[in-house]
């Protein structure tokens, strides 16, 4: 199961409801799933939900109203919110294709008499779509439209700008996680925040251990242990945004490398020695 970023977040209006939206690192524009049903002005409990589709169109007399785009833009996509934790949306096409689906089961006369004032609200949407289209309005919505057009010079900024004027970013990134499980031969699951405690460990030993001397050591003063033996804080969030974390960011992004050019832990730290104890060994040689 993928897993994307949460790039850009909003809300639009469609008829008299106001729907949370986003955009994702791929592009892709959503809604949140509790969207939906405010969407359709329904509660999420409902009809019975079948072949894996929402209850808004899982009852049985939808079924046959449901063709493949529909069950494709009805499968739940996963993302991280700002915060870490992940969450789940549908595609923001679904709407206007849910509001297709009551409208043709109207015309039909296959919709039971709970699903009738879904009709009403169907109308509605697609009379508020029919102005502009969901993804011009998730864009404007979300501010995405600005970024698109503006991406090169974003980049630039990114490059240049301090971090912490920048949106909130993981300093660790889901791939020094899935590497590190990878070379321990753990299952990886992208959407748990729960990690073994030997993690630290190893972050200690391979990362901070790496940094000038003193550095972890004066970390540990600054962020200590509480009574349940935790750290209230995590250690990179006390390095300077001059210094201290592009020097981090840097080590961690080497030391990617060195993972996936490994295939267990006992090539790894092989590796590891050889590119990080031949640089330290190559400063004292030359030091003599």
């Amino acid at each position: 199961m993928e897993v994307y970023e949460c790039t850009h977040k909003g809300e639009i209006t469609l008829g008299h409801k106001s729907i949370s939206c986003a955009v994702l690192s791929n592009g892709k524009r959503i809604i949140t799933q509790t969207a939906l049903f405010d969407a359709f002005d329904r509660p999420r409990k409902g009809e019975k939900r079948l072949d894996g589709l929402p209850s808004i169109i899982g009852a049985k007399n939808l079924i046959p109203f449901v063709d493949d785009e529909l069950r494709e833009k009805s499968e739940s996509i996963h993302y991280y919110l700002p915060s870490g934790k992940v969450a789940s949306g549908y595609d923001a096409e679904l709407i206007p294709l849910i509001c297709e689906l009551y409208l043709k089961a109207a015309d039909e006369n296959a919709l039971l008499e709970s699903q009738e004032r879904i009709v009403l609200q169907s109308s509605v949407l697609i009379r508020s779509l029919a102005k502009l289209g969901i993804t011009a309005l998730i864009d404007e919505a979300t501010g995405y439209q600005y970024e698109r057009e503006n991406d090169a010079l974003q980049k630039i900024l990114r490059a240049y700008i301090s971090e912490d004027l920048l949106k909130w970013q993981a300093r660790f990134p889901r791939t020094y996680y899935k590497e590190l499980y990878r070379i321990y031969g753990w299952d990886f699951d992208p959407i748990s925040m729960k990690h073994p405690q030997y993690l630290g460990k190893f972050t200690n030993e391979y990362v901070y251990n790496h940094l000038p001397q003193g550095v972890l050591e004066e970390l540990r003063i600054k962020n200590p242990k509480n009574t349940s033996g935790n750290r209230s804080k995590k250690h990179h969030q006390f390095l300077t945004g001059e210094i201290g974390i592009p020097h981090l960011e840097k080590h961690i992004m080497k030391l990617i490398t060195v993972m996936e050019l490994s295939d267990d832990i006992n090539q790894f730290k092989t590796n590891f020695n050889r590119v990080f104890k031949g640089v330290e060994q190559l400063k004292l040689d030359i030091d003599r």
